[in-house]
């Protein structure tokens, strides 16, 4: 009786263990977030880690380029819909991460772009988790001028230039791949032991020095990393 009461006991503390690990995912935003971010509260950024990368072709066309008026980080009504329809997406995606890029035009200083760019990145993550979407899968990272999706000094290219842009963590870094193969014969079944082959998700590439050093300008304000 007492081997059956141990038994029961490490089973019901397995399942609560599994159950706060699926709990502490948290795809989707407490009530309590979503409220903040309804209101234009600031939700403080946990370093989320992940391997971001450009969205597969499919999915860039959910994962658009959010764009702002000159000098401005407030969400355009015409980009709501976009706004929109990623949320659902994350919402389907529950592994993927998010990494929102803010970018600027060329005009103003480095130092007041790169403010800025975290503004207009906030203001986008803002929006999404106030739509729903946890706070814990969506990070920010500013880049100011430096990174023009334009390279002409016209409005017109400035205004490409002033966007929010969005690079994904599918979720799936690190974990292996079953590759398919030929069926054996009886003889090399007996012989042969199954091998299940890995393959890595591949990394993103080491930033050059200049790169590292530019990197150490971004994090700007205690709610960005």
């Amino acid at each position: 009786m007492r081997r059956e009461w141990k038994l029961a006991a490490t089973v019901l503390f397995v399942g609560l263990v599994a159950w706060a690990g699926c709990k502490s995912s948290k795809p989707k935003a407490s009530a309590e977030d979503m409220a903040i971010a309804s209101e234009g509260g600031d939700i403080p950024i946990s370093a989320i880690g992940g391997v971001f990368g450009e969205a597969l072709p499919e999915d860039a066309l959910v994962l658009k380029d959010v764009f702002f008026d000159y000098d401005k980080s407030e969400i355009k009504p015409e980009d709501k819909a976009t706004l929109e329809g990623i949320n659902s997406w994350m919402m389907n995606h529950p592994q993927a991460l998010l990494q929102v890029e803010g970018h600027c035009d060329e005009r103003g200083t480095k130092e007041y772009n790169l403010a800025l760019g975290e503004r207009r990145a906030l203001a986008v993550r803002t929006f999404l988790v106030g739509m729903g979407v946890s706070p814990d899968r969506i990070q920010t990272i500013t880049y100011g001028e430096e990174k023009p999706l334009c390279p002409e000094h016209a409005e017109e290219c400035w205004k490409k230039n002033r966007r929010g842009h969005f690079m994904v963590d599918y979720g799936t870094a690190g974990k292996s791949v079953s590759i398919p193969v030929a069926a054996p014969s009886a003889q090399a079944v007996a012989q042969t032991p199954v091998v299940e082959k890995v393959v890595q998700a591949p990394r993103e590439e080491m930033p050059s020095p200049e790169e590292e050093a530019i990197g150490h300008d971004r994090a700007i304000g205690r709610y960005h990393y």
